[in-house]
């Protein structure tokens, strides 16, 4: 199962170089009985979600930020049908042959896909795609290059199929693909501000100080947490994980466990955070102060 609910690395968005932009299909093709859909398509702009589609629902869905909307021409082509049925048919012959080959016949298996191009400038890049079956990489192509995992040479294909294969990428699949990049790539050109808060949370015998910088993109920022003035190494900090909000913008977490011999020496803390979309970098401060009964009289 953990093929199914965790991405494969080879499937993950790819970032790159400011001024490029990347438009990546990913698809999943599930045999065996569970919760999720049989066949589920993910549309992505860099690491942005667009569109999405899966076999219950037999429908695209649109998955943009909720301040970004899709152009009123063809916002979802035409050409999708056929894309989304050709990946369907091929997933499932390919995922069916390896179960055959390799005696799958029981439990859960899974075909994934990820397929996709990029637009460096005015330069485009070849489509390219990339299969695996049950978290193992199965085969990668582009249009000068072909080469399957050699786990399963079996699968190899022909020289007439290879040429196949190379038109409809042509023709097809790379026309499609660098159109609706150039079409949707304004989703990540948006910029918002951080919100940044420095928050305490008194525990028995600590206080959990913690610097939370949310609702930014681009996704990349520098989180800082000082003691006074002297950045705090890593090894004493709880790192949080870089998080998705539901608006398409991201947060991040800094946490740390300040113990009642540091509280008393009344240290001054600060979150410092530097983004793009800031001019200078924000610092916001706090220094515990414990209050004494008649402070409250």
């Amino acid at each position: 199962m953990r093929e199914i609910t965790i991405l494969l690395l080879l499937l993950q968005a790819t970032a790159i170089n400011a001024g490029s932009y990347s438009l990546w299909t990913l698809a999943t093709y599930i045999y065996g009985k569970t919760q999720f859909p049989e066949f589920s398509i993910v549309l992505m702009v860099d690491d942005i979600q667009i569109e999405y589609y899966d076999s219950n629902i037999k429908r695209v869905v649109s998955r943009r930020p909720q301040n970004t909307t899709a152009e009123e021409d063809d916002a979802i082509p035409a050409d999708y049908d056929t894309v989304i049925n050709d990946m369907y048919r091929t997933m499932r012959k390919r995922l069916y042959l390896m179960t055959d080959e390799l005696s799958h016949t029981e439990g859960v298996h899974v075909y994934q896909k990820r397929a996709g191009c990029e637009l460096h400038g005015d330069r485009e890049s070849p489509a390219m795609m990339w299969d695996a079956y049950d978290g193992t990489e199965a085969l990668s192509y582009n249009m000068q290059k072909y080469t399957f995992n050699p786990l399963w040479p079996q699968f190899e294909w022909d020289s007439l199929t290879k040429q196949a294969v190379l038109i409809d990428f042509k023709d097809m699949y790379l026309p499609l693909c660098i159109k609706t990049l150039k079409k949707e790539k304004h989703v990540v050109l948006r910029k918002e501000r951080p919100k940044v808060s420095l928050l305490h949370k008194e525990g028995t015998g600590e206080m959990r100080v913690s610097c939370l910088a949310t609702g930014f993109y681009p996704r990349h920022i520098n989180l800082t947490m000082l003691r006074d003035g002297h950045p705090i190494p890593e090894e004493e900090l709880i790192l949080g994980d870089l998080l998705p909000n539901g608006d398409g913008t991201y947060q991040l977490r800094r946490t740390l466990s300040v113990g009642a011999e540091e509280l008393r020496e009344r240290h001054h803390y600060t979150c410092s955070v530097t983004h793009l979309t800031l001019d200078n970098k924000l610092d916001i401060s706090w220094v515990y102060f414990k209050k004494r009964r008649r402070d409250y009289l």
